[in-house]
């Protein structure tokens, strides 16, 4: 029987073990030494640090603060219990052992240590104190100037500012650590923010030499190749391998994937694409862009089996609620339009065929919205016989209708004007004579107009008017016409005009039929604004209209919307009337900018009786109001000829602003949106009144404003 291993000499191998990085073998030497001497304080402490480095901090932090007990005067006891303590976010304690440990041994190593405890706690301005009292003690010391780099980097992000200062601290980091690899990383990283990718590269390059193993580095890389080459085939070609090495090294990462389905598409690789886009939702089905590019990719190279395989994850997806349920229909729509831009009307048939196939299979709630994209398609196929082809569609979309009952309200050729001499003069004059309206203010600019009913009065006019009042000019015009008011109306209104200092606000009023279902009500409710528009436009003269949902903020000068626009354009909205759900989506009532021209007059006025028309028959439908002006735009291009409409999507260009319109989509549906809304308004009165600020970094704030509320939690109702 061989005689036990001396306890020094256990030490010393799992000592050895330890520094190669074999924790699992160093480990059971440590706890056989703790066996025999339970209060051997280096086999405690050295324990300890091996099982933080193995994820178990709790442990590790006791382990050593029993080393500590017994022996309390090792700095590197101390240091070790903070970086302990620190992984399990207890900064407070981590500070107190850190500040024991220099009053053991003053030095750089534990300041620089102390810097990091007050980064990890959100605490930066302390932290650099920290670091250049490091960076005083030695200036050459390359952790306490990267330390500097990294703090100052966090102060410029968080007051918006620009990484200069940031970049400057890197370089020198960089300069004092070349042989570290994320010194150069992190120099790279802050070269892209400064808009130097160019510069980046060259520094990436250093950084994976030194560590050709690491995925961030890499894909740092390849990203950056990607981006500052775009068109250059051999610089994708050579992003593409870099790319696919990270994703060896990290193969459960979605979000490497899809860089390096985006690497092979640039590079023209269109099947290595679609693989990794779909390897991409498979690892993150929430991913709405890879199943849209796979499926792209897949229509554009015919690969229809592939498609068809593809189609059926998608609809399993959105049955699973890993994403919007309706997102497979707008997937089948965009790939539809996109074989038909090409000239190939006949591909987008086949890739909604596939499409429908997999809804029988897999989502059937979805299978009329599929049906109508393939009536769409019918409607406007080429043949001999387009009458036929427009008559199929037509029966198409008629027996949909007890599913989608938005569609009986779709209108052919002459239907549109049929409807509009439907409603009589008479009718007309008393529909006009329930607008309540107070005298039209004086005022400036083009009109502003919102419409609503009392509730979404409450609940949205107050941020609404407040962002607006922020950015627009002296005597901006507004108009809010609200429906189905409570008693106490003047005195909401009253509220809203008080903390108003450039808008002059107009208020009016009307009662809703009171025989109206909830869903006809609720649909009438977003008629209202183009209801009523004839009648706000006679009131103010006839200015440019902008018209704007309520439920939105709008950060710019509206005068600023219109003067973007071009003389020959007389109206700025969302208008695609190319796109398969053309009939009824394809025309946004969120943000439209109008001109007074005799056609948009015109426009307002004819859609306005057609929704009289509907509300008449107590047929209102939801997506009536996107409809109804759908159709009145074509009905008086049938009549008038062209008109010229400006994308809204070109509108960020012109001004070279973002964000000019954000809306809160349904969040409003979700159990505590109201007291949200409410400290939401707090904070927007706050921001706009905060002094000293540019016109960009007030949008930029409440734009972050309106994104927070966005992704906050829904609450269960």
């Amino acid at each position: 029987m061989s005689a036990p291993v001396p306890s020094d000499t256990l030490l010393a191998n799992a000592m050895a073990l330890h520094r190669t990085g074999n924790l699992a073998g160093a480990e059971p030497l440590y706890r056989t030494l703790l066996e025999r001497h339970p209060d051997h304080p280096d086999a405690l402490h050295l324990l300890g640090v091996l099982r933080s480095q193995a994820g178990d901090p709790a442990e590790g932090a006791s382990l050593i603060a029993g080393a500590i007990a017994r022996r309390g005067n090792v700095a590197a006891y101390h240091a070790n219990l903070a970086l302990a303590l620190k992984a399990l976010g207890r900064f407070d304690e981590a500070e107190a052992a850190l500040r024991s440990a220099i009053a053991l041994a003053p030095g750089v190593g534990p300041l620089v240590a102390l810097g990091g405890v007050r980064r990890a706690g959100g605490r930066h301005a302390e932290a650099l104190a920290v670091y250049c009292a490091a960076q005083t003690i030695d200036p050459g010391d390359g952790a306490a100037q990267e330390g500097i780099a990294h703090a100052v980097s966090e102060l410029a992000r968080m007051d918006s500012g620009k990484p200069a200062s940031a970049l400057t601290a890197y370089r020198r980091a960089f300069r004092l650590r070349p042989a570290a690899p994320f010194a150069a990383y992190n120099l790279a990283l802050t070269l892209q923010k400064a808009g130097e990718t160019g510069a980046a590269i060259p520094v990436f390059q250093a950084a994976a030499a030194l560590d050709p193993a690491e995925p961030a580095v890499l894909s740092g890389l390849g990203l950056a190749l990607l981006s500052v080459r775009r068109g250059d085939r051999a610089a994708a070609i050579r992003a593409q391998a870099i790319l696919a090495r990270v994703v060896r090294l990290r193969p459960r990462d979605a979000q490497d994937r899809f860089h390096l389905a985006e690497a092979a598409q640039a590079a023209g690789d269109a099947d290595r694409a679609a693989t990794a886009y779909k390897d991409t939702a498979a690892l993150r089905p929430t991913d709405y862009t890879a199943w849209e590019n796979a499926a792209l990719l897949d229509a554009r190279g015919d690969r229809l089996a592939a498609l068809a395989v593809h189609a059926g994850g998608l609809m399993a997806a959105a049955r699973a609620k890993h994403l919007f349920w309706k997102a497979p229909v707008y997937i089948a729509m965009h790939v539809a339009n996109d074989r038909i831009a090409a000239g190939r009307p006949n591909a987008a048939k086949q890739a909604l065929d596939h499409f429908r196939q997999a809804a029988a299979d897999e989502n059937r709630d979805l299978l009329p919205w599929i049906d109508f994209l393939r009536g769409s398609l019918l409607l406007r196929m080429p043949g001999d016989e387009a009458a036929g082809d427009e008559a199929a569609g037509r029966a198409v979309l008629k027996t949909l209708v007890p599913a989608l009952p938005f569609l009986r309200h779709v209108t052919f050729g002459d239907d549109f004007d049929a409807l509009c001499r439907s409603v009589s003069p008479e009718e007309r004059a008393d529909h006009r004579a329930g607008f309540q309206s107070e005298p039209a203010t004086e005022g400036a600019g083009p009109l502003l107009f919102a419409a609503c009913d009392d509730r979404y009065l409450r609940l949205f006019a107050a941020p609404l008017l407040l962002t607006v009042d922020a950015f627009c000019g002296e005597g901006q015009r507004v108009h809010l016409h609200i429906a189905d008011p409570d008693p106490d109306i003047a005195e909401v209104v009253a509220g809203l005009r008080a903390p108003l200092r450039r808008c002059r606000l107009t208020v009016s009023t009307e009662r809703t039929p009171p025989d109206l279902d909830p869903a006809s009500r609720c649909t009438l409710y977003t008629c209202l604004r183009l209801m009523r528009a004839p009648d706000v436009m006679d009131l103010h003269g006839h200015p440019p209209l902008v018209m704007i949902d309520i439920d939105a903020l709008l950060p710019i000068d509206p005068r600023r919307l219109v003067d973007a626009m071009a003389p020959e354009e007389e109206a700025m909205l969302i208008h695609r009337p190319d796109s398969l759900d053309y009939l009824y989506n394809t025309i946004s009532n969120g943000l439209i900018v109008l001109r007074p021209s005799d056609a948009m007059l015109e426009v307002l006025e004819r859609t306005a009786t057609v929704l009289l028309h509907w509300q008449r028959q107590r047929s209102m439908a939801y997506f009536l109001d996107q409809m109804a002006l759908i159709q009145g735009f074509a009905d008086v291009e049938r009549r008038r000829g062209a008109v010229g409409i400006l994308p809204i999507e070109e509108l960020g260009r012109r001004l070279s602003v973002s964000d000019v319109f954000l809306p809160f989509f349904d969040e409003k549906h979700r159990a505590g949106f109201t007291e949200q809304m409410s400290a939401l308004t707090a904070r927007i009165h706050e921001e706009t009144r905060t002094a000293g600020r540019s016109e960009e970094e007030r949008r930029a704030a409440l734009t972050d404003l309106v994104r927070r509320l966005q992704a906050a939690t829904p609450t269960p109702r």
